[in-house]
């Protein structure tokens, strides 16, 4: 996978031997950057910044199914909705390889309908209603949610937990952290390092390279220096 910014001179390669990480010196062209990623996952074709995302195949990817952005780990939203759909997919597979487990979902549904169809009898007015309700439809309904979990926790402990979902739903095949370094320690890196395919965006003053991470530094004078610690 690689990230292309054609007014940059060098690429950002993606590779399962080492972390990606974008330094920006300059605070303007930092968001610059941020802004233009977050327009391509929205599919706003004018862009501050032109950035193109190339898979393995040599294709373009596309950044609303493929890339996610986050800048706020504190308040990220664990039931926006791309995960609420990969979830809801998720359960409604597992119900349509198991005929068992869906036909007995329909009969207990069955069940209480006629169950309200016995209230509503005896009102003056004819009614209409579903024969018969999907699995989705349900999980709606009970309001399933993954669990938030405790806001007084480890942001290593979210940032953990934000690349386990979007690694067993699919989510995305790149998430893109900002200033994450600013919150973790090294050994708190290396655990995120050992996750799903991550960008790392950083700005301010340079910063040690530790190691598995391959950083292309772009200074004030927007000279561009690449950095590698194996």
């Amino acid at each position: 996978m690689i990230m292309r910014i054609p007014s940059f001179e060098n690429d950002i390669v993606f590779s399962e031997n080492y972390i990606s990480v974008l330094h920006i010196q300059n605070g303007t062209l930092f968001a610059r950057i941020i802004g233009s990623i977050n327009s391509l996952i929205n599919g706003v074709e004018e862009l501050n910044e032109k950035i193109i995302f190339i898979d393995e195949d040599e294709k373009i990817m596309k950044a609303s199914k493929d890339i996610m952005l986050i800048t706020d780990i504190w308040n990220f939203d664990f039931n926006q909705k791309k995960i609420q759909s990969a979830l809801f997919q998720k359960i409604e597979k597992i119900y349509q390889q198991e005929y068992e487990r869906l036909s007995d979902f329909q009969t207990h549904f069955q069940s209480l309908q006629i169950n309200a169809m016995d209230v509503w009898e005896d009102l003056p007015f004819e009614f209409e209603y579903k024969d018969s309700i999907g699995v989705q439809e349900y999980l709606k309904l009970l309001g399933l949610k993954i669990a938030m979990g405790d806001r007084d926790s480890k942001i290593i402990d979210i940032v953990l937990m934000i690349i386990d979902v979007v690694e067993y739903f699919g989510i995305a095949k790149l998430v893109v952290f900002t200033n994450l370094k600013l919150y973790l320690s090294q050994k708190e890196l290396e655990e995120v390092y050992k996750k799903v395919m991550v960008l790392l965006l950083e700005t301010g003053d340079e910063k040690e390279c530790v190691k598995n991470e391959k950083i292309l530094f772009v200074d004030s004078d927007y000279d561009e220096i690449m950095m590698y610690n194996n």
